[in-house]
């Protein structure tokens, strides 16, 4: 694809995307559904943006705007908001979401007829586990109800983020696909300690630099300089160099988490709020971007081929997966009913999902002919490269639009109604 085609594209992408946010804003909706709906029009309905194009643009795209949407909502999460409901996040982000991605695992491999123990349903589960706080964020600044249940929810959905991309690296290990995924335990626990040993690190190094000299609007490009070399060195260099690694994005959220946290603390007021400036208009291109080019991806014979088995894994993972997660993941808390019912039933997908599903379908169709024949004498590269694109699809429009439309009515319903709308993050 020639440079100022791609240009043209993704200007393209942008104005339109403009023009729909702000639709989405007036409508007081999540603008995710309606940025879905035009990569469609500009993609297969239109033919406008050419599916291998919009591919080749998120080789690119889908991992740095997956940088930026990391830093930003983990920058401006405090650690003491969090600690209040530290445990439950805990139980989420961990048993939640490692019983969300296995049903969801169990039940793609149960619909396209493969082997329960076949990796390829366990891929769609772990693209499809994390939960979205650029859906949930907005939601909960207009939604009234307990604070700490919109602070549990949304700080749930910035650290599984992380989690979906490191469980999605492993599996992509057992497909083949990976050269680096040696040992799974191995990988697990390296890319997520030394994830968290790195972010603190690269955090506390940042402090000292920005406490003793005052970057002024630079800070924003230094801090964002820091996560994209980490995420170099954490997937790329040290797997090259050692065969081990660290997630670069679970080390970016721990970085500004951190650097967020005692920037706020330290009322370095000036510094703190250029990042956040900075973070939320390169969140808002990368949410255009991602969503654009996601539904651009999709060819309209993908729609015709999977469909109806796309559709089933998206209903079964938001409407089956997600709340036994939850419902298990709280066993013994002090939660009620009603409250996990209200967790279970607001688990939109949104970024992390869209990245992941259009990164990891390129990346399966690069590399096809790694993937071992015990998994593909039951299902092609295209095929898993398809379904997952399209119940990843379907699984972030079902979502988003009906746990966005339901979510002040639940909250009503479940939790009851406060009379001033609670902290947000």
């Amino acid at each position: 694809m020639e440079l100022m085609m791609a240009i043209g594209y993704l200007g393209l992408a942008l104005a339109l995307g403009a023009l729909v946010a702000k639709v989405s804003e007036k409508l007081k909706i999540p603008d995710i559904p309606l940025l879905l709906l035009l990569g469609l029009i500009l993609g297969p309905f239109l033919q406008i943006i050419p599916s291998e194009s919009a591919m080749e643009i998120f080789e690119y795209a889908g991992p740095i705007g997956l940088i930026f949407i990391l830093l930003g909502g983990a920058f401006t999460m405090r650690v003491s908001l969090l600690k209040k409901v530290i445990h439950t996040v805990i139980r989420l982000d961990t048993i939640t979401f490692l019983i969300t991605l296995v049903i969801s695992g169990l039940i793609f491999n149960m619909v396209l007829n493969l082997p329960y123990t076949s990796p390829v349903g366990y891929l769609f589960g772990a693209i499809c586990s994390p939960t979205d706080p650029a859906t949930l964020i907005p939601v909960f600044s207009r939604v009234k109800t307990n604070p700490e249940i919109a602070i549990t929810l949304e700080a749930e959905s910035i650290f599984n983020d992380p989690l979906g991309i490191v469980s999605a690296s492993v599996v992509l290990g057992l497909l083949g696909v990976s050269s680096t995924i040696k040992n799974p335990v191995i990988d697990i626990l390296s890319l997520s300690v030394g994830a968290i040993i790195i972010g603190l690190l690269l955090g506390k190094i940042y402090e000292k630099i920005i406490v003793h000299c005052n970057f002024h609007e630079y800070v924003a490009p230094l801090v964002l300089g820091g996560a994209m070399i980490i995420l170099y060195i954490g997937d790329e260099l040290l797997p090259t160099i050692i065969g081990y690694g660290f997630s670069g994005y679970m080390a970016i959220a721990i970085m500004a988490l951190y650097l967020g946290d005692v920037l706020f603390r330290r009322k370095i007021f000036e510094s703190y709020e250029n990042i956040v400036r900075f973070c939320d208009d390169l969140s808002l291109l990368a949410r255009i971007f991602i969503f654009v080019f996601l539904g651009a991806c999709v060819e309209l014979s993908m729609f015709k081929n999977y469909l109806i088995p796309g559709l089933l894994v998206a209903l079964g993972s938001i409407f089956l997966a997600r709340p036994l997660g939850v419902f298990v993941g709280l066993i013994g808390t002090k939660h009620s009913i009603k409250e996990k019912l209200y967790f279970a039933l607001e688990g939109p997908r949104g970024v992390v999902p869209a990245a992941l599903a259009a990164t990891v379908g390129v990346e399966i169709l690069k590399n096809a002919d790694k993937i071992p024949k015990e998994i593909t004498k039951y299902i092609t590269p295209i095929d898993i490269a398809g379904t997952i694109l399209i119940g990843t699809f379907l699984t972030i429009l079902l979502s988003v639009i009906i746990e966005a439309s339901w979510a002040e009515i639940l909250a009503l319903k479940l939790i009851g109604n406060y009379k001033s709308k609670g902290e947000n993050l």
